[in-house]
């Protein structure tokens, strides 16, 4: 049986979220982030014991959502804008941050190779960052200067989705499932049938 074991990490995209509704979920057009290094992610939840017959009966568990630590080798100026929430100016190559901005939501895709030479896909359906880490080093100590990211993978109002994963098969022809986030309008989806109005 082909091993399935993770060893890669790629093509990681962001979708700007527009709207996200118990009625609507729309995300503007992919935006490709370059030198992805690092992805790692954990679920955040909290649990209370529920005893009954002096011993613990059950346990009452809830999901916030995944936190995340992202490592980038670089991050231009004009994307860091869109991940932090600062304003970019294209003509005088300038980010600005002031402690009122606020970093913006968004959807994203990635991809895992795995050993067999197959994908392991992702969709998250809302994301923000929290912190942005970046170490500066005088030249000759290495090269080992990277922007560390993180944040956390929340769900979506509308069906409460925190993520997709899927798997490619040989060929890995399925890797555009990573192009597109589906999105939701409830004016074309009937109620109890959420795939129907998605975009693909």
């Amino acid at each position: 049986m082909p091993r399935k074991y993770l060893k890669g990490f790629s093509q990681l995209t962001i979708f700007p979220l527009t709207e996200n509704t118990l009625e609507k979920y729309l995300v503007d057009a992919g935006i490709r982030i370059p030198s992805a290094q690092k992805l790692a992610k954990e679920i955040d939840s909290s649990e209370e014991n529920i005893y009954a017959d002096d011993e613990i009966w059950d346990v009452d568990k809830t999901v916030n959502g995944e936190k995340f630590t992202l490592t980038l080798k670089e991050l231009p100026n004009d994307l860091r804008a869109k991940l932090e929430g600062g304003k970019y100016d294209a003509e005088t190559k300038e980010y600005d941050f002031t402690t009122n901005d606020n970093a913006p939501e968004f959807a994203c895709t990635y991809r895992g190779l795995l050993a067999d030479g197959t994908y392991r896909m992702f969709r998250q359906y809302r994301c923000k960052v929290t912190k942005l880490k970046m170490d500066l080093e005088t030249k000759g100590n290495g090269n080992n200067g990277a922007v560390e990211i993180e944040g956390m993978f929340m769900s979506r109002a509308y069906d409460n989705k925190l993520f997709t994963i899927k798997d490619t098969t040989a060929g890995n022809a399925e890797l555009v499932w990573l192009d597109t986030i589906p999105t939701i309008s409830t004016s074309t989806v009937t109620p109890g049938n959420p795939d129907q109005g998605q975009g693909e």
